[in-house]
C-alpha cells in the first residue's frame, strides 16, 4: 500500500514538472513603459522586477515533508524518528507566509517508540522571494497529541530553511526546527519530570498556485505604464 502511494505520488510530481516546464519556457513579460522621468522609470523597473514572485512562487502553497525526528533531552539510547508533514500557507505580503500543517512523527528512547501528532501555527518570513533561491525563517506553537491515549500539550516551535525553485511554482525545500514542550505534568512524552525538547529535520515540496488577480493589481497600480517602449531584461 505503501510503495503503490509512492507510485502515484511520483507520477504526479513528474506531470507537474513537465507541465511547469513549458511554462518556464516562456518569455517573463513584465509589460512596457513609457516615461521621460528617472525617478518613474527606476520605480518602475523596482515594482516590475518584484512581478517575478508570481511566476516563482504565488499567494497559496501546499506543502508536503519527510524527515527525522530527534530528543534532544539526556537520555540514553535515543534513535530517530519517521516524521511527516502536510500543510497549506498563504502570503501576507512577498515576504511573509501564514501556515497551518498537520504532523505525524515519531520519538525513540530506551527501546520505547511514542507516536504522535502535533497541529502546529507557523509564521514564515522568505529572506529573497524575488529570486528562485532563498533562506527563509519561521516560528509558531503548535498542539501535541499521542496517537494511543488522550493526552496532550501545547509547544513551541522555530526553525530555518532553505528553498530552491525546481521550475515555476515548484519549490524544494530542506530545514531545521527545534520544538519546545510548555508543559509535561503528565509525563506526557517522555517519562521524566522535565519538559521535552525535540529536533525535526525535513526535506520536502511546496507546491505553489495562485495570484494572477494581485499581479494585474499590481500592474494597473504602477502609473507610468504605457505600453509603448519595452524594458529589456538587461535594464534590471
Amino acid at each position: 500500500m505503501i510503495f503503490n502511494f509512492y507510485k502515484i505520488f511520483g507520477c504526479c510530481i513528474i506531470m507537474f514538472f513537465s507541465v511547469n516546464l513549458s511554462f518556464s519556457q516562456e518569455t517573463r513579460d513584465y509589460d512596457q513603459l513609457d516615461s521621460n522621468n528617472e525617478a518613474d522609470i527606476a520605480e518602475s523597473k523596482k515594482k516590475f522586477s518584484q512581478l517575478v514572485f508570481f511566476d516563482y512562487r504565488g499567494t497559496n502553497v501546499l506543502e508536503t515533508t519527510v524527515g527525522l525526528t530527534i530528543l534532544q533531552d539526556n537520555l540514553e539510547n535515543k534513535e530517530s524518528g519517521f516524521y511527516f508533514r502536510l500543510g497549506y500557507k498563504r502570503a501576507i505580503i512577498d515576504h511573509l507566509f501564514i501556515g497551518l500543517s498537520y504532523n505525524s512523527y515519531v520519538l525513540s528512547y530506551n527501546d520505547i517508540e511514542q507516536k504522535l501528532e502535533s497541529f502546529d501555527f507557523n509564521l514564515e518570513f522568505l529572506a529573497l522571494p524575488y529570486d528562485n533561491f532563498t533562506p527563509f525563517l519561521f516560528g509558531g506553537f503548535g498542539y501535541n497529541t499521542l496517537r494511543d491515549i488522550e493526552a496532550s500539550t501545547v509547544k513551541l516551535q522555530g526553525g530555518f530553511g532553505l528553498e530552491f525553485i525546481v521550475v515555476d511554482k515548484l519549490g524544494l525545500k530542506f530545514f531545521a526546527e527545534y520544538n519546545y514542550n510548555l508543559e509535561d505534568k503528565t509525563e506526557f512524552v517522555i517519562n521524566d519530570e522535565d519538559d521535552d525538547t525535540f529536533l525535526r529535520l525535513g526535506f520536502g515540496l511546496n507546491f505553489y498556485f495562485g495570484g494572477e488577480t494581485q499581479r494585474q493589481k499590481r500592474l494597473k497600480e504602477i502609473p507610468t505604464q504605457m505600453k509603448t517602449n519595452s524594458i529589456a531584461p538587461e535594464d534590471y
